[in-house]
């Protein structure tokens, strides 16, 4: 389920201009309390932030806090406005691109079932993911 409308409706564009900047298939994750934030891609990639304020755009990069729960932490990249979605587009989806660029640098692929996986997602120096960890080696995350 995509969250692209409700982002949109806070930068206050419609979803179209915004996909245009940005990209689409944002999905709302828990974020630092009195922020919303927003994720695109699989894995997650780029994240866009709102404080009330103003919008950040940002790098994700989440950490586990204990064995089941992912706490989304977010690297910023720069500040954007409304106005920065409607009429430097062409800017804001190079900046844009350059955070997912960086992101992907950490992705790892699987040597058993040959998916990609962020590193949040690999198991120590295995480079095993999760899903293959528990099947092959029989560990419990």
């Amino acid at each position: 389920m995509s969250d692209t409308g409700e982002l949109a409706a806070l930068v206050g564009v419609a979803p179209d201009v915004l996909v245009r900047a940005l990209g689409d298939a944002w999905t709302e994750v828990a974020g630092p309390v009195h922020e919303r934030w927003f994720v695109s891609g699989r894995p997650a990639q780029v994240a866009v932030g709102w404080d009330g304020f103003g919008f950040t755009l940002a790098r994700p990069e989440p950490r586990w806090s204990g064995p089941a729960e992912l706490v989304w932490e977010f690297v910023a990249d720069r500040r954007f406005s409304s106005d920065d979605v409607l009429y430097e587009r062409a800017g804001l989806a190079e900046a844009a691109e350059e955070v997912a660029r960086k992101r992907r640098r950490s992705f790892r692929w699987c040597p058993v079932c040959r998916q990609v996986n962020a590193r949040e997602h690999v198991h120590d120096n295995t480079g095993l993911c999760m899903p293959c960890v528990e099947r092959y080696l029989g560990i419990q995350h």
